[in-house]
């Protein structure tokens, strides 16, 4: 059961690091761009927002999955960070995409 946990954690994590990446650069075009035009600077602070959610996904979920496979004493209050912030994470993307 620890192996898919394990499993599961490590994928957000890395379903993390792929959307960072890429809203990453979408925040960055956004930031040398943001005096072009005025839809640009008022899209970059929902830029960053999602940019920070998904660096705090890969953060929580890649240190749960870390002390899971380092077998730390506290890998199950990892777990249960992760948990919790998993459903407050998706509230807060999809609040920001639906503007």
């Amino acid at each position: 059961m620890l192996r898919y946990l394990l499993i599961v954690d490590l994928s957000l994590a890395a379903f993390g690091a792929a959307l960072t990446i890429a809203i990453g650069f979408v925040a960055l075009v956004f930031t040398i761009y943001q005096n072009a035009s005025a839809k640009i600077a008022a899209g970059l602070p929902n830029i960053l927002t999602l940019t920070a959610c998904f660096i705090a996904l890969m953060l929580v979920a890649g240190a749960a999955g870390w002390m899971l496979k380092a077998k730390k004493p506290s890998h199950w209050v990892a777990q249960i960070v992760l948990a919790v912030s998993l459903p407050v994470l998706w509230q807060i993307v999809f609040k920001t995409l639906k503007g």
